[in-house]
């Protein structure tokens, strides 16, 4: 759970002078003479803090440490850095160094703050022992502190009432100096009558960087780092420019989500391609209802400028496929292939059936696996979709800077805490941006959260399958296994969904399928062309090397017993995606409008049957009887 380990170093430049971050070695105003390295935990994706974002810190740190933090981020730039953790994580950087973080604790369903030493000393000068949770160390401990040790009771001399075993603390020298900090081990009243053991787990810094600089604004940060971002555009635009002449015969769009990233790719196609390209956006139907309303404005603004936008619409797909797969999770993502995949193959196969070229704002530091994707790419599911990034090595902080720099008008839900811009129920959500999500927008977790009661109830799983999040698993990971045995409550390890279910049992003539429902022949025989040749007769349907009857399904071959279950199961379940209507090579299948199920049409099916290679209800539904999507 949580965002994963990057190995290796990261970092930010900042210019001492302008008091601001900088994208590059030198500062535009100050040159070289006054940068400084400030070294942050991988994988740095580092982005501005937007001023909820700041009360939100300073609410979390007032609660612990009864102190309001108002003064010391007034008039400065706050940088928040995104860390792996069990679950969300950031680090707070301001003046040129590391502040101290907020974390989302997955067992107490909160957030807590902790402070590096630097963030310690700014509170400690403002306010001493007015805040809480400090404790003043003996002269004789600050030495084995220093060289790595933890605090033993015997080696305090005060500490403050409130302290709780596991809060964050700051130890302080006699002579009122910040030594470091650390995790209390004891609560204060052990800590107080010097009981055994370790008192503070004293956290290891190995350099203290603090220092007060001026105040500066978004205005100081797009002055100091002008250059360098004017280099980054005209790269993404000279790579623009390269991959549309590469190909050439192919027409230009661009994905637009309502995201950053994706309106950072589309005004640089402004910039590069004027007038001459197409914005491409996929409702899913269970977007933000504020990222519907923003994408409306921006067609209001670019269409009679002569940008055409095309909508791939999922409409209620989702809830209609909702009660064919059960709730989606992280190891069980058919929601990307009902909403997105199967309306995005069928938008372009119809308005592009000779291919397009998509510029698509994905950027290497957002996951490990786009981090080894390639900057140009083909995508095997969309076969007449060339995909492109030309912020692939863009930093979100980067983005930002060219947003504001070109004052691009920007999804406001990035204003509501909203670190993520997609589908408000996306089983990749953290636990904190769930519990963000009730607090923020509690009409559209309420929704979702009466659906997931239901299937809470028919798959006999605890009230805590939803408070903990472990409906984002169908088969949970060994992190949410330990969350479960620490909260000392049963979950599931896995659940399963299944409406059609079949049996193949062997008899004289080869094998019989049957199955927990009756063979709907006119249904079948609407899709029967995909397995052979077809015949049909009196209460019987013959595809290829099976025979349909109402009683089950017969053959003289397993593996075509096993084809049979799969066409029984695409033509009762199909929840009309659109991904095998994209995919068929010979345009042979299409969504019938009343019943928005498959239909095959026999003269031009050549039997191929790639439409099963694609298919969620057996790729992403039984994995284990084929390759996920």
């Amino acid at each position: 759970m949580g965002r994963p380990v990057f190995l290796g170093k990261a970092y930010i430049n900042w210019c001492e002078k302008c008091n601001v971050p900088l994208i590059g070695d030198s500062c535009a105003v100050h040159g070289e003479e006054s940068v400084f390295k400030l070294n942050i935990t991988p994988p740095g994706d580092l982005r501005f803090a937007f001023e909820k974002d700041i009360e939100f810190i300073r609410s979390v740190f007032r609660e612990h440490y009864g102190v309001d933090l108002g003064e010391l981020f007034e008039g400065k730039i706050v940088l928040l850095n995104k860390t792996p953790g069990e679950d969300d994580s950031y680090e707070i950087i301001l003046d040129g160094y590391v502040f101290g973080w907020v974390r989302f604790d997955p067992l107490e369903l909160r957030w807590k703050p902790g402070l590096k030493v630097e963030g310690a000393i700014a509170l400690w000068k403002r306010f001493g022992k007015s805040m809480r949770k400090w404790i003043i160390v003996d002269e004789g401990a600050i030495d084995p502190i220093l060289s790595g040790s933890n605090l033993l009771p015997v080696g305090i001399i005060e500490a403050e009432q409130s302290i709780r075993r596991n809060d964050d603390v700051i130890l302080v020298s006699e002579s009122g100096e910040v030594i470091a900090t650390g995790i209390a081990k004891k609560d204060y009243e052990a800590l107080a009558s010097k009981e055994r053991g370790t008192g503070v787990k004293v956290r290891r810094q190995k350099s203290v960087n603090y220092r007060e600089g001026r105040k500066a604004t978004m205005e100081d940060v797009l002055r100091a780092n002008s250059i360098e971002l004017e280099k980054k555009v005209m790269e993404a635009r000279r790579f623009m420019r390269k991959v549309a002449t590469r190909y050439s015969d192919l027409p230009v769009a661009v994905a637009f989500s309502g995201g950053k990233d994706s309106l950072a790719v589309l005004g640089l196609a402004l910039e590069e391609f004027g007038e001459n390209f197409t914005v491409f956006f996929n409702n899913t139907g269970i977007e933000f209802p504020e990222t519907l309303e923003y994408v409306k404005e921006l067609r209001r603004e670019l269409e009679p400028k002569g940008i055409k936008f095309i909508v791939a619409d999922a409409g209620d797909a989702f809830w209609r496929a909702l009660h064919v797969f059960s709730p989606p999770g992280r190891d069980y993502r058919w929601c990307c292939k009902v909403t997105k995949l199967g309306p995005i193959t069928m938008a372009i196969k119809e308005n592009y059936p000779k291919g397009v070229l998509m510029f698509v704002g994905q950027r290497k530091y957002e996951s490990i696996k786009r981090f080894k994707q390639p900057r140009v790419w083909k995508n095997p599911w969309v076969p007449n979709e060339r995909g492109a990034s030309p912020i692939f090595h863009w930093r979100a902080l980067e983005v930002w800077l060219y947003i504001f720099s070109r004052n691009l008008k920007y999804n406001p839900l990035y204003a509501d805490r909203l670190d993520r811009i997609g589908c408000f129920l996306c089983p990749s959500a953290s636990l904190a941006e769930i519990y963000t999500l009730k607090e923020e927008k509690p009409e559209l977790w309420a929704r979702w959260e009466n659906e997931l009661k239901v299937w809470g109830k028919r798959f006999g799983m605890p009230d805590e399958w939803i408070t903990y999040g472990f409906w984002r698993w169908k088969k949970l990971s060994r992190g949410e296994k330990a969350i479960a045995r620490e909260l000392g409550i049963e979950v599931p390890e896995e659940r399963s969904w299944e409406p059609v279910k079949y049996s193949i049992v062997k008899n004289e003539d080869g094998f019989a399928v049957r199955f927990n429902t009756i063979v709907n022949l006119k249904r079948i025989g609407e899709v029967a062309p995909i397995l052979g040749e077809v015949e049909e007769g009196e209460n019987y349907i013959r595809a290829g090397k099976v025979t349909f009857r109402p009683d089950g399904a017969y053959t003289s071959d397993f593996n075509e017993g096993v084809q049979a279950y799969y066409l029984v199961k695409r033509a009762y379940e199909c929840v009309g995606c659109g991904v095998c209507v994209g995919k068929c090579p010979e345009n042979a299948l299409s969504i019938d409008p009343k019943s928005r199920k498959i239909v095959v049409n026999g003269e031009l099916c050549t039997h191929c049957r790639e439409c099963m290679d694609v298919c969620p209800l057996l790729k992403i539904k039984n994995p284990e009887e084929g390759s996920q999507l």
